[in-house]
């Protein structure tokens, strides 16, 4: 009868086990690739349409808001002799339509929220800066209204930046998302939070404060609904 040896069988069964491991692992490799792959496309179009969506929010904050600044003629500002009113005429009636749209209810309701409101407050600044332009551009602008424009464009960026700070800031606290609109004698402050807290106040007010040079009587925090 024949026999095979133990020897032999333990190393046949070694055999058999590499043998196993080497193609369970091709298998497993092959698998996990497949998956990665899988997983890399669907990020890639999750992305597309999350770019999309905001490039369709943007349109759509454009087309809306487009229409919302008057452009004054610098010549009829001369004749009319109001040249440095005209302009902080047109500065303030930008950010009464920011501060009103920052406000409003309804807006404060939308899950995308401060995409939309912070996207809106940029594209109405712009449009502000273009018009200050047009008037420093403008050979019948006197030199009064080109430095008093370029005056109101250099304020415009500092309060921009000086947002962005305060937002930064306010989310280092903990809270989930910031929303910042600064004029040179005010501030409104929407917040991402469940409650807003007299100690979640303290903390954004001492922020505001520091980084403006506004009383705390002028800061109005929020939070959003």
């Amino acid at each position: 009868m024949f026999t095979i040896k133990r020897p032999v069988i333990v190393i046949m069964l070694i055999m058999v086990l590499v043998a196993t491991g080497y193609i369970n692992h091709n298998l497993t490799k092959r698998a996990a690739s497949r998956v990665s792959n899988e997983y890399q496309e669907y990020e890639e179009s999750e992305l597309a349409k999350e770019t999309q969506s905001e490039n369709d929010l943007v349109e759509a904050i454009s087309e809306e808001k487009e229409d919302d600044l008057e452009i004054i003629d610098s010549e009829d500002e001369k004749e009319n002799g109001s040249k440095s009113n005209s302009i902080d005429e047109i500065v303030q009636n930008t950010e009464g339509s920011i501060s009103e749209t920052i406000s409003n209810q309804n807006n404060m309701k939308s899950k995308s929220y401060f995409i939309e409101q912070r996207l809106s407050r940029d594209k109405l600044r712009a449009g502000l800066i273009d018009r200050l332009n047009e008037i420093v551009n403008n050979e019948n602008s006197s030199q009064e209204m080109i430095t008093e424009a370029q005056k109101k464009i250099v304020e415009i960026g500092d309060l921009s930046e000086t947002e962005l700070v305060i937002e930064g800031l306010i989310k280092a606290k903990g809270f989930n998302e910031a929303l910042v609109f600064l004029t040179e004698t005010d501030a409104k402050v929407v917040v991402d939070v469940e409650e807003l807290t007299q100690q979640d106040v303290v903390k954004i007010l001492d922020i505001v404060i520091n980084e403006t040079d506004l009383d705390a009587s002028n800061v109005k925090i929020m939070k959003k609904n």
